[in-house]
C-alpha cells in the first residue's frame, strides 16, 4: 500500500529513562517498545541510544507521521533538561526520515482516549486497551502512553479532536 494513502503513525513518549514507543496503522497497534536506556551510561551514550532505536524503529515500520506529547515542566528542572534532551534526538531522527510531527498536550490525549479531560492515568490505560482490543497491558507506563498518543494522533487526523 502506498505510504501516503494510509495512516501509519508513531506515538512516542519521550524520556531519558525509558522512552516509550508505538506504532499504530488505523485502528490496530502493530508494534510498541519502550527503549530504556542503562542508567550508569554518560549521558551522551544515552542520547545516541535513543536516537539509534527511533531511527531503527522508523526505518523499519516506516510511518508518515510522529505524535509526541508537548513538554510540560511538572517535575524538576534537572530531569526536564534531559527530557528535552532525548525529544530533541527523537524529533530530530523524525525529521531526517521526513516524518510529520505532532504534538498534544496531556489533556488532549486523555479527551481523545477517553473523551473526558481530567480522565485519570488508569482510565486511559483502561480505555487505550478496549480501543485496540488489547490482551495484555506493557510493562512500562512509557509504552502506553506512547500507544494513547497514536490514538490521539489517529483521532485529530480524522477531526475527531483539535490540538
Amino acid at each position: 500500500m502506498n505510504n501516503e494513502l494510509r495512516m501509519r503513525v508513531m506515538g512516542v513518549d519521550p524520556g531519558f529513562d525509558r522512552c516509550g514507543v508505538a506504532i499504530l496503522e488505523e485502528d490496530k497497534l502493530l508494534f510498541s517498545t519502550c527503549i530504556v536506556t542503562d542508567r550508569k551510561s554518560p549521558q551522551e551514550e544515552r542520547l545516541l541510544q535513543i536516537g539509534s532505536e527511533i531511527g531503527r524503529i522508523i526505518k523499519k515500520w516506516e510511518p508518515n507521521s510522529l505524535a509526541t506529547e508537548k513538554l510540560f515542566f511538572n517535575m524538576n528542572v534537572k530531569t526536564a533538561l534531559k527530557v528535552a534532551e532525548a525529544r530533541g534526538v527523537i524529533l530530530s531522527e523524525a525529521s531526517k526520515a521526513g516524518l510529520d510531527v505532532s504534538e498534544y498536550s496531556p489533556q488532549a490525549i486523555k479527551i481523545a482516549v477517553t473523551g473526558y479531560g481530567k480522565a485519570t492515568k488508569p482510565q486511559v490505560e483502561a480505555m487505550t486497551m478496549r480501543l485496540l482490543k488489547l490482551k495484555s497491558i506493557p510493562k512500562y507506563d512509557d509504552e502506553m502512553d506512547a500507544i494513547a498518543l497514536g490514538i490521539t494522533h489517529i483521532a485529530s487526523s480524522r477531526g475527531i479532536w483539535y490540538k
